[in-house]
């Protein structure tokens, strides 16, 4: 596991995102995506509307690494 501060790989990183959108709508899936355990943690650090942060803890292999979920901009802003 990368030491804290540290950028995390590119697959590990997909596999995040990946695990926050499906943990929206199935928090019981939740797996870590550096080591595959079940009982990953994900604190919902947002500050919409302009980004969406959340931070997965994971207690079998140590991650704890917040991410940036980019929100798209407005169709409009008039």
């Amino acid at each position: 596991m990368p030491t804290h501060g540290s950028a995390l790989p590119a697959d590990i990183q997909r596999k995040a995102v990946a695990c926050i959108l499906a943990a929206r709508h199935n928090p019981s899936v939740a797996a870590c995506p550096a080591c595959a355990a079940e009982g990953l943690v994900i604190h919902d650090r947002s500050a919409r509307p302009h980004a969406e942060w959340y931070q997965l803890v994971c207690a079998a292999c140590g991650l704890d690494h917040t991410f940036l979920v980019p929100v798209a901009a407005p169709a409009s802003w008039d």
